[in-house]
């Protein structure tokens, strides 16, 4: 006759559907309840009854980290969970979730296991079909973005330009970092990067939007505070909820300047022929959507000088000051290549590591012949 404690853990069980086993080493039988060969799509009885007839009932590519874990269990007796697949005779894949306990003797040496198991199928059915659904997104969302951001940008006589952009590792996780080169009418080329709070969909069609009004702006304008200006009212008016950083500026291969403007962006960083690299004047200024007064910047350049234009996900690294990172930048840039394509590749290999904060990055290199 039972006890009213076994018929309470009986009830328990059965109402969460919770199938149990027992494995004893010492007679190589192991025992199931109904409810645990229910799960495995078995009649009453059609379990086998060893160890061996369950490591048949596992799907065939989780055979070897189940048989893992509990090995790795027997050797240091105590809990431990598995999640694995079975296939039942209609051919119909499950997921079963079992918490076993290692049994022990008087001298704390492994006798068997005891445990529960319950079938996780939805679960998982639910989980995978939410990965693949962030897969498809973050698919659509990566080729809308290279769609906008093209590998190669125009440029003008006296100017090679590099570009590249690498996203966070992840579903959905394509953010709003941008870049442009804008060719004017008068020999000069408008150089602009910026970065659109946020990830997805959103953050890249915001970024579309500062994009595109950008290169139009910068076709009508003349100095970069006044595209600086009028960036800032579109941005105030269509995208007022969103922070936006951008620096535009002007690069003149003939009268060899570089004028720029920042909205709360990372100042530019410039090597001068002779290898003396600079990080350049921050405006202090705040980002896109908020009132602001734009300050121009005017640095002269020379031939063979290069300025490197990028995003926050190049520089800050958790635990650190940006003082740190920036200076990091700086020097990378020093010690870099004279070729654009070569140098973005160099600071890119030498500045995203295991260190740095999983956030895109989007750099633009610009040379002067």
């Amino acid at each position: 006759m039972t006890s009213v404690a076994e018929q309470r853990l009986m009830l328990a069980l059965q109402a969460a559907e919770l199938g149990t086993w027992t494995w004893d080493m010492a007679s190589a039988r192991t025992v199931w309840d109904v409810r645990l060969e229910a799960l495995h799509g078995l009649p009453p009885g059609g379990f086998g009854g060893t160890f061996e007839h369950w490591v048949e009932a596992l799907y065939p590519d989780d055979r070897a980290e189940c048989l893992r874990r509990v090995e790795k269990a027997l050797a240091d007796p105590g809990p431990y969970v598995l999640l694995h697949r079975c296939t039942w005779p209609d051919g119909s894949i499950h997921w079963i979730e079992c918490r076993g306990r290692v049994t022990v003797d008087e001298d704390g040496s492994p006798t068997g296991t005891i445990g529960v198991a319950i079938d996780v199928t939805s679960r998982e059915q639910h989980a995978a079909a939410v990965v693949e659904e962030l897969e498809q997104e973050h698919h659509l969302v990566e080729s809308l973005q290279q769609a906008i951001l093209p590998s190669s940008l125009p440029s003008v006589p006296g100017v090679t330009v590099a570009t590249r952009y690498v996203a966070t590792a992840g579903p959905t996780v394509v953010g709003g970092d941008w870049y442009a080169s804008v060719p004017l009418p008068d020999g000069r080329v408008g150089l602009a990067i910026g970065d659109v709070a946020g990830h997805g969909l959103g953050a890249v069609a915001n970024m579309a939007d500062v994009r595109f009004s950008l290169r139009a702006l910068a076709l009508g304008e003349q100095d970069p505070e006044r595209v600086l200006a009028r960036l800032n009212q579109v941005v105030e008016l269509f995208e007022g909820d969103t922070l936006i950083t951008a620096l535009y500026g002007v690069l003149d291969p003939e009268k060899k300047t570089w004028s720029y403007c920042s909205a709360g962006h990372y100042p530019p960083v410039l090597r001068m022929a002779d290898g003396t690299t600079t990080l350049l004047a921050a405006s202090g200024q705040p980002p896109l959507g908020l009132p602001a007064e734009y300050r121009r910047y005017d640095t002269p350049v020379d031939s063979g000088a290069i300025l490197v234009l990028y995003t926050d996900g190049l520089i800050e690294r958790r635990g650190e000051s940006i003082t740190t990172g920036l200076e990091r930048l700086t020097s990378a840039c020093r010690d870099g290549s004279s070729d654009p394509e070569e140098l973005c590749d160099e600071l890119l290999k030498q500045l995203l590591d295991e260190h740095s904060n999983h956030d895109d990055a989007a750099l633009l290199v610009a040379s002067l012949a």
